[in-house]
């Protein structure tokens, strides 16, 4: 039942949270592809796809509607302000490297778009950007299963599914906690 699901849906799901922070499920894919249960080659295209079609969205976001976002946080203007100023020098550096920050990958193609970078240069970078970050995310779950074989020849399939539900739960977790956090901030600006 388990390897039914993640053969049926298991790809749609790493393709999905790879829009959004999908670090932990890119990871538990690369671990499943070890175990047999998804293809490396395919969960790598699904991370590439997500990632770099939610980045190009939003930098489109940030180019046409920045102003208009920044008009309405005003707290984030002045942030913002600094951040593009770095951008128009360090913009090629930014755009490769923004990515594999925790925590700022989806605000960062906003600010890139509102820096006039210009698409093309922005594109150059975030699809090279992509692929990397989809190899080693999942490279790195690939790796780790390797990790756990050679350290525990013998492990049974109760605890690969406590692994797997556990990085789920700390997926969660993150994602709450961030959510939370973002709540908190926008509280802040708005008083």
């Amino acid at each position: 039942m388990f390897q039914e699901f993640i053969q049926e849906y298991g790809y749609y799901a790493v393709f999905l949270f790879a829009c959004i922070e999908g670090e932990i499920a890119v990871l538990t894919a690369g671990f499943l592809c070890q175990r047999g249960l998804m293809s490396l080659d395919l969960v790598i295209l699904c991370a590439f796809l997500g990632t770099f079609m939610t980045e190009q969205c939003l930098f489109f976001v940030g180019r046409i509607y920045g102003t208009k976002i920044l008009k309405k946080y005003p707290k984030a203007a002045k942030k913002s302000e600094r951040i593009i100023e770095f951008l128009q020098k360090y913009d090629a550096a930014f755009i490769f490297g923004s990515r594999f920050i925790y925590g700022i990958r989806n605000f960062s193609p906003i600010a890139i778009g509102m820096a006039n970078i210009h698409p093309m240069k922005f594109s150059t970078f975030n699809i090279p950007a992509a692929f990397i970050w989809s190899v080693v995310i999942a490279g790195a779950g690939y790796l780790f299963s390797d990790a756990l074989d050679a350290a525990e020849e013998h492990m049974q399939l109760v605890e690969i599914l406590a692994l797997v539900l556990l990085c789920v739960v700390l997926g969660i977790f993150l994602f709450k906690k961030r959510k939370k956090s973002k709540k908190r901030n926008k509280q802040r600006e708005g008083i």
